[in-house]
């Protein structure tokens, strides 16, 4: 099962990508794009040439609990993503990983080995839930 992850920002997505049985993943992309029609094209392109099973979106909840205006954003993206996708897309609590992936020296890249730390928790959380390792 392929999974793409989505570290959402304003100006740069990154993208992460896991292995075809969904165990490990690995930075894939940044994708710089300020509209979000286009952005969500890009995405459902991505997912369609890499062939995933589905789509995990980084959510940004608050530390303290409850919401604010970054998770209010991101819950409405995957909303719109959810109608021009065509496969499951879920959200992921992102919490520390751009802090986990500020020592990446590229400010690019850390975008993307963002979306890594937050698709692998998914992945290992999944298959503690399914009895794996």
């Amino acid at each position: 099962m392929r999974v793409l992850g989505i570290d959402l920002g304003r100006a740069r997505t990154g993208l992460a990508l896991s292995d075809p049985v969904g165990v490990s993943c690995a930075p894939l992309d940044v994708v710089r794009e300020r509209d979000e029609k286009r952005l969500i094209l890009k995405i459902a392109a991505v997912a369609a040439e890499e062939q995933v099973d589905e789509i995990v979106v980084g959510l940004p909840r608050p530390l303290g609990g409850g919401t604010n205006q970054q998770m209010t954003e991101v819950l409405s993206f995957v909303g719109r993503l959810e109608a021009a996708a065509t496969v499951p897309v879920r959200v992921w609590d992102e919490r520390f990983t751009s802090k986990m992936a500020e020592r990446v020296h590229s400010r690019a890249a850390k975008d993307a080995v963002a979306a890594c730390y937050m698709l692998q928790n998914y992945l290992d959380s999944r298959a503690r839930d399914q009895g794996g390792s």
